[in-house]
């Protein structure tokens, strides 16, 4: 075979090889060009939004970048974490719609806080699938004081929400990581997430003192210095008074105290009052959250009644009373008539007839008098009184009445 031949056949040869060389590393490269669909982000992150893509490994950011997604690659080695905001959002409509079917069926959207961080998974094994989820936090229990342990407690639970669909678990568990405000206690602090989707990983807290709302830093690998957001406490609707029985018959009337604990705020909201048994009055009135504010329950019959009441807000414990036969009423107010007509009796004129009919009628005229103040509200005296429901208010009462006698009865009095 002639040289020319043999170095013809060789360069053809070796510009073969080079050329499958070139082609085949342009198909790896190509290959290795894996877009993020936008279906994966568009609900909360513009195609040509500028964000921050950091890149971890081993626990630690390795690299720092801005880009778009429109340009994002898939990563093939290296996790990547998409930081798009500042600060802890609350969940878009869209996303809620995708993950409610895992959720209780009590947590509402508004429960739900957003870590804004969209997190991708290097595809390993020949995977063309991207693995993206983020981070969550759903509201189990609101900050709320409990009153067997004398504190404000509230629960979160975190998870993982997959955005692209596929609910491999992540290579290396995802840590979290709770520091609460001052005087907060946090159980666990720390958490390792290792799968997609429920169960969430329970944090529970503890607030001995809070006014309106307690602080949370959220903080991750990606965004060290953490992500802040504040969980308002859930106020207790709290309904109180002195007494735990009452005497019947509508004789007594007593204050109940109407207050919300665990807010500051001097706005107010209307509370409605029930009662099984009895008139409050009034029954409904505007509370501020800072400030107390008081009704009156008339007693109705005898037995037990239980009081409640209610608010957009929250519902009130309950007050369980119990109207009783009013015999120290009935005691003092006799006892009240009987002295009042006797007074009269011994100071009229020297010659007296039998005091029976007198006294009998004065201690009438004092029961009449002591009922018709307390029972109606209605004043048969003619002096202007302002007394309370006591035993030495009705013996004095019904002593009045029983010493002046009918004739200083004026029926248009008012108490």
């Amino acid at each position: 075979m002639k040289p020319n031949t043999i170095a013809m056949r060789s360069i053809i040869t070796i510009r073969f090889l080079l050329t499958t060389v070139f082609l085949v590393t342009c198909f790896a490269a190509f290959a290795q060009i894996n877009k993020l669909k936008p279906e994966v982000y568009h609900n909360f992150i513009k195609p040509d939004m500028r964000v921050s893509v950091k890149t971890i490994d081993r626990g630690m950011i390795r690299e720092t970048n801005t880009a778009t997604l429109s340009t994002f690659q898939v990563p093939v080695d290296r996790k990547k974490v998409i930081n798009y905001e500042n600060a802890i959002t609350s969940i878009d409509k869209s996303s809620f719609e995708k993950l409610k079917s895992k959720l209780p069926p009590a947590i509402a959207a508004e429960d739900i806080r957003i870590i804004p961080e969209l997190h991708v998974e290097p595809t390993v094994g020949g995977q063309t699938e991207a693995v993206a989820y983020r981070i969550l936090f759903t509201l189990l229990q609101p900050l709320h004081y409990d009153q067997g342990l004398k504190k404000y407690t509230a629960q979160l639970g975190f998870l993982l929400m997959s955005e692209s669909g596929n609910y491999d678990p992540p290579a290396v568990p995802v840590d979290v990581e709770i520091s609460p405000g001052e005087s907060v206690s946090v159980d666990p602090r720390a958490l390792k997430i290792d799968h997609i989707s429920i169960p969430s990983m329970i944090v529970n807290l503890a607030a001995g003192k809070v006014k309106d709302s307690i602080a949370v830093k959220v903080m991750t690998i990606s965004n060290p210095e953490g992500y802040t957001t504040y969980l308002k406490v859930k106020p207790l609707l709290e309904i109180s008074t002195n007494r735990s029985k009452m005497q019947g018959f509508g004789i007594q009337e007593t204050p109940i105290n109407v207050r919300f604990v665990g807010s500051d705020s001097p706005d107010s909201v209307k509370v409605d009052f029930s009662a099984e048994k009895g008139t409050i009055t009034p029954n409904s009135v505007y509370v501020h959250y800072n400030k107390s504010s008081t009704v009156y329950l008339r007693s109705e019959g005898l037995g037990k009644s239980k009081i409640t009441a209610a608010s957009s807000v929250a519902d009130s414990n309950d007050l369980n009373l119990k109207f009783v036969f009013p015999w120290l009423f009935l005691l003092a107010s006799i006892l009240g008539g009987l002295t009042g007509s006797l007074a009269k009796y011994f100071s009229g004129p020297k010659e007296k007839d039998s005091p029976v009919k007198p006294v009998i009628g004065g201690v009438l005229i004092g029961l009449i008098g002591a009922v018709a103040y307390y029972g109606l509200g209605v004043n048969l005296l003619g002096i202007n009184l302002s007394a309370g429901m006591h035993e030495l208010a009705v013996f004095a009462i019904s002593a009045l009445a029983a010493y002046f006698g009918i004739s200083l009865i004026k029926l248009d009095g008012k108490k």
